[in-house]
């Protein structure tokens, strides 16, 4: 099995010495490192890189699901069997893909046949872990499995960790660059899902990560009440809130389409509500959630932040 490691940075120089670093250390050999950088102008990609790494250069910022759809295309191209996805600031255990790998071998040929993307488990500094989630009939859930579980399936998950198996990748299609940001990674393993594939997190193979939502989490009292706020800066706001539209009122054909859908546009509403009573100064974030959800109600995945 060929894989390929890859990076995606954007003004990540403090932290991707680091995440090579770690690729690099890996057990299962990786022949390759792939950098696809989205137009970083902080310098990250100003030094010497160890021989096998690769870069290609975005002229401007494709987020997230652009540089993988380049990072896949370039996989794909150069024959590779897998590919393993890592955010900049992420940082692999060094038995992280040999465990992967490893976990995949055990399957039956029938799951291997279905299976075309494991994750690993990710870590904060905090001791957070961020598990994979499945789709229900009452949405989208995190799954809370018991720690002697040493694997389990789901539907998504992050991409960091992600390892994708491409040849289900030509089956399913590369993920669409116009999602940037977030939810491309949902919707992407939703696209695989009702292709027929599955997915498995195996919790022995670990990425220590930054987990940017917990860095955000704040609590403001509300009368004998403490209200959990997460805050993201207005660019995150507006693809969270395009890209979850769009996925709510044309992707998704399982079950309780229309009450997942009425959930989903209250939720937006009780967000809008908290960010007018407990941020300090809403207008910039509340302004990017009311674009968002305009361009995703209306289909516009061409628009941008």
């Amino acid at each position: 099995m060929r894989v390929l490691a890859y990076v995606h940075t954007y003004n990540d120089v403090d932290v991707i010495d680091g995440t090579i670093r770690a690729l690099c250390k890996q057990t299962y050999v990786i022949p390759e490192i792939l950098i696809v950088d989205n137009g970083s102008s902080d310098g990250t990609l100003d030094r010497v890189f160890p021989s096998k790494v690769t870069i290609i250069r975005h002229d401007q910022n494709l987020g997230t699901s652009g540089a993988v759809a380049s990072g896949m295309e370039y996989a794909l191209a150069h024959g590779y069997d897998w590919i393993y996805i890592v955010d900049a600031d992420s940082a692999p255990e060094p038995d992280a893909i040999e465990k992967l790998v490893r976990r995949y071998q055990s399957l039956t040929l029938e799951l291997q046949a279905s299976t075309w993307w494991l994750s690993s488990l990710l870590k904060e500094g905090t001791g957070y872990q961020h598990h994979g989630c499945v789709l229900t009939r009452r949405g989208i859930e995190m799954v809370d499995p018991p720690a002697e579980s040493p694997h389990y399936r789901c539907h998504t998950n992050m991409w960091s960790g992600s390892f994708y198996r491409l040849e289900a990748v030509q089956q399913v299609g590369l993920p669409d660059r116009n999602y940037v940001l977030d939810w491309g990674d949902v919707i992407y393993g939703y696209e695989g899902m009702i292709c027929g594939y599955t997915g498995f997190l195996d919790q022995s193979s670990v990425v220590l990560h930054n987990l940017h939502a917990i860095d955000t989490l704040h609590f403001r009292r509300f009368g004998p009440r403490f209200v959990k706020l997460f805050y993201s800066p207005p660019i995150r706001c507006y693809y969270h809130w395009r890209n979850s539209s769009y996925f709510w009122l044309y992707k998704y054909k399982g079950e309780n389409a229309v009450k997942l859908t009425a959930v989903h546009f209250f939720q937006f509403f009780k967000w809008l509500i908290k960010a007018c009573l407990f941020l300090r100064r809403p207008g910039p974030i509340l302004l990017a959630c009311i674009r968002g959800m305009w361009d995703g109600v209306h289909a516009r995945l061409e628009n941008r932040y």
